[in-house]
């Protein structure tokens, strides 16, 4: 009889029963000790004496374990865990066989439908599964591979839970962080505007940058070496200093003459810096070429460097000056003084501060922030403008840097401004799905002076045609009409924004008139750059430039306000610490539009660096 009455007994009624044997937990560490100490008879869970022989056992084995494991015992799934595992706990004083939902309450609806599925008899695997986890008194969510399989009872049905975890939330953070930054130094490398490359200890280039590409005139490296595209002349006194900086082990540079598809060399300073492996050898070069080519033409005109220095400080177009850190005043270093700059004509000194209430409100941040860098110790750069008695705006760049004195402390800064012009660079808006045509308009175009931006179809044009500044577009139209329809119809509302289109239209004489009467201002059948950039030139100066703003806002608020929608979803993208590919699977865009709108929100906010823009929107109060 007593026989059958306990055949018949529930899982929850002998999950934990009588079984002779002194000391059932053997196992040694902290969380053995801790089960061996607790007098169970006051809980639920009866005295250890009478626990399950199978969970005895499955204790024993996890406890002598060294990887995170648990075990969640019982109808109630009672927990009870290793040494291991203990680091899911922190902050949580009482766990040691306590139901896991009011151990884990912020995570039990994640986890607690796949333990109760265990329990029922399913296991269950999965990698980097995100919990929400509370330790220390801090929410936050953390990242899981782990399994969960049935504990069978001594009766032979599920008694509980056997949980093998392990936490995976540093790796994933780590990955995520070496993508925001491999996303970001892609960005920088494809926007500087130097050609940037790495290359083996013999030449051989393995990578490089899209503007250098373009340079070369090249789709992909190949087995190209760097000295192939050096004049010839320039390569035997590169190699000179090349042997130098291998028996110093110190970084290359050089001016070299390089060769752009065209066949026409340019002066560059070339820059290298070597790269070691494992045993200390030289495996390779990173390295940078920055155009000097006009520079180089300015100074061998002349046969002294005085002569330049002179030429500098008497132009009517350059101002020198210099700066007291602590006090802001500004001292001139020309004789004379020019109301073109905003400065007392009487030579008297002023605070830079005061200087810059003569800046136009929109661009006036940017102008202090370089004054302020220069005091840091750091060379900053800047353009801004002037509004003149006739409401028209002048254009000037200002370049400060610090100057430090014999002991090498930083008491003032100096700088020069030049007059850039009472009008932005030229700007052309390529848009174009074909690669090969793009790239020859672009470096056409770039020699002309103009500000290049390109666009790989006519919709993602569309997204930011409202916020362009005044300049011209080139469309190029192959068998994609309808798309081209739907852009002119915006492009007719954009009266700063001329737009002409190109391909090839041998045998489309309708298309032709299709275009002349949706607003192009020219139709070019296969043409060169040369003719595409003076189309361009000439439809631009029928281009109305955007009015000038009556009011500048003053506060970082409201030139927030002033931001299109698109360009603040992409803020607010940014400040969530997201990347171009993350905010552009959000907005449902390509990173691309992403990036244009984010370099358009910047030149709006004048920001110069993401850390700037990221500090305005936070003044904001985003």
């Amino acid at each position: 009889m007593a026989s059958f009455e306990r055949s018949h007994l529930s899982i929850a009624e002998r999950s934990f029963r009588d079984f002779a044997e002194d000391d059932p937990v053997r196992a040694e560490g902290r969380a053995a000790e801790q089960i061996r100490s607790t007098n169970w008879s006051d809980t639920p869970l009866g005295p250890i004496s009478r626990w399950d022989r199978e969970l005895v056992a499955a204790l024993n084995l996890i406890l002598d374990a060294r990887f995170p494991m648990f075990i969640a015992w019982g109808e109630t799934l009672n927990l009870f865990y290793n040494d291991a595992y203990e680091p899911a706990l922190l902050g949580k004083t009482v766990a040691q066989g306590q139901p896991m939902r009011t151990v884990f309450p912020e995570a039990w609806s994640s986890v607690g439908p796949l333990i109760e599925k265990a329990f029922g008899g399913e296991a269950s695997y999965f990698e980097d599964f995100e919990v929400p986890l509370v330790r220390n008194a801090v929410l936050a969510s953390t990242w899981w591979s782990f399994s969960y399989s049935p504990l069978r009872a001594e009766a032979g049905r599920t008694g509980g839970v056997l949980g093998v975890v392990y936490e995976t939330t540093r790796r994933l953070l780590s990955d995520e962080a070496l993508r925001s930054s491999e996303a970001a130094l892609l960005t920088v490398t494809e926007m500087t505007p130097g050609l940037l490359w790495q290359c083996e200890a013999d030449g051989r280039l393995t990578w490089v940058n899209q503007r250098l590409l373009d340079y070369f005139g090249l789709d992909h490296i190949g087995e190209a070496h760097w000295d192939d595209f050096v004049l010839p002349e320039d390569v035997e006194a590169a190699r000179k200093v090349y042997r130098v900086c291998l028996d110093e082990r110190r970084p290359f540079h050089c001016q070299q003459r390089l060769r752009d598809k065209d066949g026409r060399y340019r002066w560059f300073m070339v820059r290298c810096q070597q790269m070691f492996d494992s045993k200390g050898e030289i495996a390779g070069w990173c390295g940078s070429a920055i155009d000097i080519d006009e520079w180089r033409l300015a100074t061998d005109g002349l046969s002294d460097q005085s002569d330049l220095l002179r030429d500098l400080n008497g132009a009517e177009a350059t101002l020198l000056w210099v700066a007291d850190v602590e006090s802001h005043r500004v001292t001139l270093v020309n004789a004379q003084s020019n109301p073109l700059w905003g400065l007392p004509t009487d030579g008297e000194a002023l605070s830079w501060d005061r200087w810059a209430e003569s800046v136009h409100a929109d661009d006036r941040a940017q102008f202090l922030a370089a004054f302020s860098r220069a005091a840091g110790g750091k060379t900053a750069q800047c353009k801004f403008r002037r509004l003149t008695g006739a409401g028209s705006a002048r254009r000037f760049q200002l370049t400060a840097f610090p100057i430090v004195d014999g002991q090498g402390h930083l008491r003032r800064i100096g700088g020069m401004m030049v007059e850039i012009g009472r009008d932005m660079d030229p700007r052309a808006y390529l848009v174009d799905s074909d690669p090969v045509r793009a790239s020859a308009f672009s470096q056409a175009f770039a020699r002309k002076g103009f500000r290049i931006r390109t666009f790989t179809s006519p919709a993602e044009l569309e997204h930011v045609a409202d916020d362009l500044v005044t300049g011209c577009v080139i469309v190029g139209v192959d068998h994609d009409m309808e798309a081209v329809v739907k852009a002119a119809a915006t492009l007719k509302q954009a009266s700063h924004l001329r737009w002409l289109a190109v391909g090839d239209f041998s045998q489309r004489l309708e298309d032709v008139v299709r275009l002349m009467k949706l607003g192009a201002a020219d139709v070019l059948s296969s043409p060169d750059a040369a003719t595409v950039v003076e189309a361009g030139q000439a439809a631009l100066a029928l281009a109305r430039p955007e009015p000038e703003k009556t009011s500048a806002p003053e506060s970082a608020r409201q030139r927030v306000e002033l931001l299109s929608r698109r360009e603040r979803e992409v803020l607010d993208g940014l400040v969530a610490g997201g990347t171009n590919k993350t905010i552009a699977q959000k907005l449902q865009l390509s990173p691309r539009t992403v990036e244009t709108h984010r370099a358009h929100l910047m030149d709006r906010l004048g920001a110069s660096s993401l850390a700037d823009l990221i500090k305005l929107a936070a003044e904001a109060g985003i």
